[in-house]
């Protein structure tokens, strides 16, 4: 078993710390500090301690409130507490808001101290141990359930490692408390569809179009992911997120039932976003407009959380351009600038195959409108390659039966 941290000793009479020092000296590793400020200072600065005794009563603050300080800045660590003030009072404050492990009075018997602090150092055991076994077990589980999903089917669990490096890099900026969540949750977020039918998870995986029946199946594949991830312990909150994965700004979306606005957690809030820019984009380039298309339902997202993640991960495409283009130069854009009177120099073709509209024509505003009818059901081929200026807008366009 490896070695414990050191003992801290906490009291303003360095005097009594040095008497300390006389005494236990070989019988436990130990540090000492003189007032709970120096005490705060070595803590903050990244030192360890098993155990933390300290006095009740000293100037800056006492050892009630020090001991609370304790525990919110190193929770495995145990505390315990010297004082010369017996009353019930103060060791019931103590314990309640010190998580207090041993109460001593003042004056406090060499063998009842050195008793005490061996207890400390056992329980500081089972704490630690308790929570290597329950890290050991988490990631285990999420080992296996990310393991399933890869197998399953490669494409989708592509996506959701995508979505989970967004969530890495964004999580410190946007204020995530807890950033292993937020990335563990993108991770697990399709473990739903471990329900699914082989034919339906084959067409998810190849973008392809589903019927109603559907998918109104996937959509509730949350459901059971967060049935699969509650019996994981520690990850309850990641259950919930996943769960309100698809739950829109508006209050719509799934469940039919839930928070709206801001009460949605920040976690969900993130993922319906990724979950959305992730049919958006084919490779690792994130760009404006990808944040663009995404404002074209603005019922969905948390705007400001949108305008946010666009921030810190949005690039500038130089095929985007919101200015006439030079006649007679060439560019690869995305349909959703496509204009009327561009020369089309490739062919316009579904994920599924179906070509709208062929290369070597000029592009009508007719097309231009059943080209986004068909936005709506299908995923296309992005960039393509077109010639702006220098020909007739109102040439017609070849189009494909």
């Amino acid at each position: 078993m490896p070695q414990n941290p050191p003992v801290l000793f906490v009291d303003d009479d360095e005097n009594l710390l040095m008497g300390l020092k006389r005494k236990l000296r070989g019988r436990f590793d130990f540090d000492t500090a003189v007032g709970p400020l120096q005490a705060l200072e070595k803590i903050k600065a990244g030192k360890k301690y098993a155990v933390c005794v300290a006095d009740m009563r000293m100037p800056e603050m006492d050892g009630v409130q020090l001991l609370a300080e304790v525990a919110k800045l190193s929770p495995d660590t145990v505390n315990m507490m010297l004082t010369g003030n017996a009353d019930q009072h103060t060791a019931v404050e103590a314990i309640n808001r010190g998580h207090i492990f041993r109460f001593f009075n003042k004056p406090c018997e060499d063998e009842d101290l050195i008793a005490g602090v061996n207890a400390g150092l056992r329980q500081y055991q089972l704490i630690t141990a308790e929570k290597a076994l329950i890290e050991q077990t988490l990631a285990g589980s999420v080992k296996v359930l990310t393991e399933v999903l890869a197998q399953l089917n490669p494409a989708i669990f592509g996506k959701a490692m995508r979505a989970k490096i967004w969530c890495d890099t964004i999580a410190k900026s946007i204020g995530y408390p807890h950033p292993w969540e937020l990335g563990l949750a993108a991770l697990l977020a399709p473990i739903g569809y471990v329900s699914l039918p082989p034919e339906i998870l084959a067409r998810l995986g190849e973008d392809k179009p589903l019927q109603p029946l559907e998918r109104d199946i996937v959509r509730r594949t949350p459901e059971v992911a967060q049935r699969l991830i509650s019996n994981i312990p520690r990850l309850e909150q990641v259950a919930g997120i996943v769960y309100l994965q698809n739950r829109n700004f508006d209050g719509s979306g799934f469940p039919a039932e839930g928070p709206v606005g801001g009460d949605i957690p920040l976690g969900a809030r993130v993922l319906r976003i990724f979950n959305d820019l992730g049919k958006l984009v084919d490779s690792d380039l994130v760009v404006k407009q990808h944040f663009d298309e995404l404002r074209q339902k603005p019922n969905r997202y948390d705007p400001d959380l949108l305008d946010q993640i666009e921030g810190i991960l949005a690039k500038e495409d130089p095929s985007y351009d919101k200015v006439a283009y030079p006649k007679g130069t060439e560019h690869d854009i995305y349909l959703k600038n496509l204009r009327i009177g561009d020369f089309l120099l490739t062919d316009i073709e579904t994920r599924d195959g179906h070509v709208l509209l062929t290369h070597g024509n000029f592009v009508s505003e007719i097309q231009i409108q059943r080209l986004r009818v068909f936005q709506e059901l299908h995923q296309f081929h992005e960039p393509i390659r077109v010639r702006r200026g220098g020909h007739d807008p109102d040439a017609p366009a070849g189009e494909a039966s």
